[in-house]
């Protein structure tokens, strides 16, 4: 697998594409894109079994070229975020390849403000690794960087997030929780937030694990264990994360996993009842967001995937809400990144201010049939891809409007069809929505005919 570079991060398979001099080359390409002279970057991971070992390459770059480094263990992407911002660091590496399997790890990098690099941004970064050799050296002793632990900062992420919701509500309802972090870095924070908020606790892979016990996405086929558990323990809702824990997911008080796409629904319908603002998410995210905005008089906007081109986009607008139908929440007041304990609580708000059930509330949202694939690149040529993808597309989908932003999405109403390169993955994603999952199907295979003659054209 080659080494992937982009917004997302940079991940590759550990000891194949990520390796010790991969590392500290891009590590040194980072400090130094922050142009500063001296201070302090902020480290935290995830669980798989490369963690330790990324980990002390990272800290070992980093205070070789004379900065110091504030480690916070294992802890969610969002809490890295966080923290960078809260504690004044010059920048963050969250070092976890969040939903690949064990075998991925990777470096995601935020800036100061505790945003991801955006495009720009990478781009130096790699510039400045390649001109680096993946050696460190140092004139005296005394100005090698020093590295603190701090294992209080997740009280930090914790304790802002309570201060933004109506916690006594949530607390009246003694909900019971039932959560699955898939063995990840959830694991550090989802207890003690649900405790805080009144809640009772019972979990499934809730411990950490270095290579995880399911698969790694929160997506409905994955969370059969969680659905399991509500059932058994009565539960009155279930979360699942990924292994990062910036992505969630919700299992309905039946033991149904309702799809992640929901997610956002969810805590947008509660967000909006005391906060107007507009909704800005990606291009693959649900129609069922459009139908939210309209219900509230507000307008969605939409960007390039990627959890960076969301924040911009809402910090763009002036808009406070949005994220990505994979389960990712965005509050630009509490934490401008994808975060999971932001839609928990969200959403308890959700179900102790209406008193309804998770199962009644999505029961009247109007539901479209979503299908999500991914295809090897195998002998598909990149060059000029798009380009080639748009004259075969419009052949067959000629009454659909055409957007270029993100690879191709064919879009008419009521139905739409997104075709385009992963970030994290060397696989071309094909999405589609409809009113029904046999229009849906027949819109993925379309997709898929066309993918198949730009690979026959390559062979």
């Amino acid at each position: 697998m080659p080494l992937m570079v982009s917004v997302s991060g940079i991940r590759g398979i550990v000891g194949e594409s990520l390796t010790p001099p991969i590392i500290m080359r891009y590590i040194q390409g980072f400090v130094r894109e922050t142009g500063k002279k001296r201070g302090s970057f902020l480290i935290g991971r995830d669980t798989r079994k490369s963690g330790p070992a990324v980990e002390r390459i990272v800290e070992g770059t980093i205070t070789s070229l004379g900065y110091d480094v504030t480690n916070i263990g294992v802890a969610p992407t969002p809490t890295v975020l966080f923290c960078t911002r809260k504690l004044g660091c010059l920048g963050g590496i969250a070092i976890t390849a969040s939903h690949n399997g064990p075998q991925w790890n990777a470096l995601k990098l935020c800036n100061g403000r505790g945003l991801f690099l955006d495009e720009e941004s990478m781009g130096r970064v790699e510039e400045l690794s390649a001109e680096q050799e993946a050696t460190v050296s140092w004139e005296k002793n005394e100005n090698i960087g020093s590295v603190t632990f701090d294992r209080k900062a997740h009280a930090l992420h914790i304790d802002e997030v309570l201060r933004f919701i109506d916690t006594s509500r949530i607390r009246e309802r003694k909900f019971r929780v039932a959560i699955d972090p898939v063995g990840g870095s959830g694991t550090a924070v989802d207890m003690d937030f649900l405790n805080r908020l009144g809640c009772t606790v019972v979990g499934v892979h809730d411990r950490p694990q270095g290579t995880f016990p399911r698969g790694p996405e929160p997506t409905p086929e994955n969370l059969e264990d969680l659905c399991d558990l509500v059932r058994a323990q009565e539960a009155d809702i279930g979360f699942a994360q990924d292994p990062d824990g910036d992505r969630l997911s919700v299992v309905s008080e039946e033991g149904c996993a309702v799809g992640e796409e929901y997610t956002l629904v969810l805590a947008g319908e509660s967000y909006l009842r005391h906060r107007k603002t507009d909704i800005v998410c990606n291009l693959s995210t649900s129609m069922m967001v459009d139908d939210l905005a309209r219900r509230f008089g507000v307008d969605v906007k939409r960007t390039k995937i990627g959890e960076i081109n969301v924040t911009k986009g809402l910090l763009e607008h002036g808009a406070s809400f949005g994220g990505e139908g994979n389960g990712g929440v965005i509050v630009t007041t509490v934490n401008p990144c994808r975060d999971s304990i932001v839609g928990m609580a969200l959403i308890l708000d959700l179900l102790a201010e209406s008193g309804k059930t998770v199962s009644e509330i999505t029961g009247k949202i109007p539901s479209y049939a979503m299908k999500k694939q991914k295809l090897d690149l195998g002998s598909l040529k990149k060059e000029r891809l798009y380009e080639r993808l748009c004259i075969k597309a419009k052949n067959i989908f000629n009454n659909f409007e055409l957007n270029t932003l993100d690879g191709i999405k064919l879009y008419t109403d009521g139905e739409w069809i997104h075709m385009r390169l992963s970030n994290t993955e060397p696989v071309m994603r094909i999405m589609a929505e409809s009113g029904s999952a046999q229009r849906t199907d027949e819109l993925i295979s379309n997709g898929k005919s066309i993918i198949a003659s730009l690979e026959a054209e390559s062979s």
